[in-house]
């Protein structure tokens, strides 16, 4: 792939969010509302990771509106440097950040993730839905894993291979037969908890209208975490559980395309097919 190419994506990719950034919310108000609810908590090992209060300096790769950074400055005792290329979502987070009153633990930087270089390393480095839409997800993987200290953590979450297909099928079918608004509509039956509108239409546009994303596979990641001196501590595949044997592991993903089918077909629930991991770097 040229560096042309790769400038081309990232250009697209940076144009698409700055229309409309990833779980943006109509007012920073309302967006405000939702970090002081925690959104940490749907990441159970992320959540007490961060809770033991041993996490000082934390790095979130691809902040987008501030969702997670926010949360984390305002419900754990970490301080937060948080990077994003795009302008608009960086202005939404800055301003919840001035609701809530985290400005005095939160930095937030404008760059694209593979320009970030930091003067020194980070307790906990965390990229939620963010590598896969790079030019290259495995560069940007080892990218961000250099950012973690020794003794550190690394929380990434990624599209998963046969999880993620048969989401995609569905809504490509949805898009030809019927059309964009056809297809938000069934997006917003699989998803009657949202009701801001601007919020929906945001997760929409990420989930089912983006311009470039890959998918991937636990087997593959913990080839990359292996590479990166990383060691594999939970993971939403198997519900957080043990991660001693890798063979049981790649067992579990197996069945991801039947659940995703199952979650989004029989039971019209959202399934994107999605995926995290949480790794450490050895002392």
């Amino acid at each position: 792939m040229s560096d042309l190419t790769d400038k081309a994506i990232t250009g697209q990719v940076r144009a698409f969010y700055e229309e409309m950034p990833f779980n943006y919310y109509a007012t920073a108000e309302d967006a405000a509302q939702r970090v002081a609810a925690n959104p940490i908590l749907s990441h159970p090992d992320l959540d007490a990771l961060l809770g033991d209060d041993a996490i000082d300096r934390v790095l979130e790769i691809g902040c987008g509106a501030g969702w997670a950074s926010n949360a984390i400055a305002l419900n754990y005792k970490s301080k937060v440097t948080a990077v994003d290329m795009t302008q608009k979502a960086l202005d939404r987070a800055r301003e919840v950040s001035r609701l809530i009153g985290t400005e005095d633990r939160t930095t937030f930087v404008q760059s694209d993730l593979f320009d970030f270089q930091p003067e020194g390393r980070f307790d906990l480095v965390l990229s939620i839905g963010v590598l896969h839409h790079t030019h290259d997800c495995r560069k940007a993987f080892d990218h961000v894993s250099r950012l973690v200290d020794q003794g550190g953590f690394l929380f990434v979450g990624l599209y998963h291979l046969a999880g993620r297909r048969v989401f995609l099928q569905m809504f490509q079918d949805i898009l030809s037969r019927e059309g964009e608004e056809a297809a938000f509509q069934r997006f917003a039956a699989l998803n009657a908890p949202m009701r801001d509108e601007t919020h929906l239409r945001s997760w929409f546009r990420d989930q089912v209208l983006h311009p470039n994303e890959t998918q991937h596979s636990l087997e593959e990641v913990m080839c990359w975490l292996d590479q990166n001196g990383l060691e594999l501590i939970s993971t939403s595949i198997n519900g957080y559980e043990d991660v001693a044997d890798r063979q049981v592991l790649i067992e579990d993903e197996a069945a991801y395309e039947a659940l995703s089918r199952s979650r989004n077909y029989e039971e019209n629930r959202f399934f994107p097919g999605f995926f995290t991991v949480l790794a450490r770097r050895p002392d």
